[in-house]
């Protein structure tokens, strides 16, 4: 029998974006999704060259490298599901089918608060920059037809996680 540990509660930031579905989009959607994993692709987006920018002119130790890599590594993930609903538009109600894509932020290793997180593996600080910024306003951007594309933050998420102990006695 598998042996697992717990990891948590600890805190976590989820986000969801949520916008029309259309067959037109599904290029650009996983453009921007498959972005979030190449450093490359991230530096070349507007507002990761303009933060950058900024933060150099404040700060000239500002180390855009892992700035670059923060990003990377944060979003480590996202899950994509749609859902039906109706909207009250000027016009009157308009039925509409939406993708829905969530991103679950958290930091790797902390298992409880009793300090502050490692400036250099705090996700959660950089989780509002990475969904807000490199998804939800690419879109907006780049699709540029939608009149509202939404952005939802959740407040003080907990997040626990079984994990499968890696043959260490006690998951340590």
């Amino acid at each position: 029998m598998a042996d697992y540990h717990l990891e948590g509660p600890k805190p976590a930031r989820i986000y969801e974006v949520l916008l029309p579905k259309k067959l037109g989009y599904f290029g650009k959607i996983q453009e921007v999704l498959e972005d979030l994993f190449d450093e490359q692709a991230i530096r070349k987006i507007p507002f990761v060259r303009q933060a950058m920018a900024t933060r150099k002119r404040l700060d000239p130790a500002f180390d855009e490298e892992h700035f670059v890599r923060s990003l990377t590594q944060a979003s480590r993930g996202y899950s994509i599901y749609e859902m039906d609903g109706r909207y009250l538009s000027p016009q009157g109600p308009i039925d509409e089918r939406v993708l829905v894509i969530r991103f679950i932020f958290h930091n790797r290793g902390e298992t409880d608060e009793s300090g502050p997180p490692d400036p250099r593996t705090d996700f959660l600080a950089v989780s509002l920059e990475v969904v807000n910024h490199l998804v939800a306003q690419r879109f907006a951007h780049e699709l540029g037809v939608e009149e509202e594309i939404w952005f939802v933050e959740y407040h003080s998420p907990r997040l626990a996680i079984w994990r499968k102990n890696d043959g260490n006695p006690n998951g340590l």
